[in-house]
């Protein structure tokens, strides 16, 4: 099993375990039996649980007018799913932000076919696309957590008239070289100049 297929089984068992348990606590006060601790129904919901302490408390009818479980519950769970959404946001390729290469700097190496193109947000990447499908460019990849795209110039056009076409783009804000860095490069400390 993935890492990716632990933490899903993990989180459907703690789940439903934890609306389980809600429920069988709903059953033991109207019984009046012993009863399950609140930390420990909070403390299922903070191990990955906040989903089935969620339900259970709408389904069971259970803590819900207790402060401590009506809003704290549903902010577990918020802060559950932001992590989630945070740690599952991934690209497969790393978008490097450089400073602007001046006249005293060694120009850089740039890939001679891919270039990057960045585009804003409100006006979407619809336009873009568009100029992709005329231009009969290539998707070397779309980043999911920046509006951008990495792309290959035909192979009847130069690099250059290719970028230049795209910086006309609606919607387009930059046009850049796909710097390559060699891992073998040595690295030069930056001196700061005032």
């Amino acid at each position: 099993m993935t890492i990716k297929e632990i933490v899903i089984v993990y989180l459907v068992v703690i789940n439903v375990a934890t609306f389980l348990t809600y429920g069988i606590d709903k059953w033991k006060a109207k019984k009046s039996l012993w009863r399950i601790r609140e930390a420990s129904l909070l403390g299922l919901a903070v191990l990955g649980g906040s989903i089935g302490a969620w339900l259970g408390m709408k389904v069971w009818h259970h803590k819900t007018m207790h402060k401590k479980f009506k809003y704290g519950i549903p902010l577990i769970l918020v802060v559950q799913i932001v992590i989630v959404l945070l740690t599952s946001c991934k690209t497969k390729q790393a978008v490097e932000l450089s400073a602007p290469i001046h006249s005293h700097q060694v120009e850089q190496e740039h890939s001679p076919n891919v270039f990057l193109v960045m585009y804003d947000e409100k006006v979407g990447k619809a336009p873009l696309q568009k100029a992709v499908k005329a231009y009969k460019c290539e998707v070397i990849y779309d980043y999911n957590i920046i509006n951008g795209m990495a792309l290959k110039k035909p192979d009847d056009k130069t690099l250059e008239e290719t970028m230049q076409y795209f910086k006309g783009v609606k919607g387009v804000l930059t046009v850049e070289y796909d710097h390559v860095i060699r891992l073998t490069d040595p690295i030069k400390p930056r001196l700061e100049t005032k």
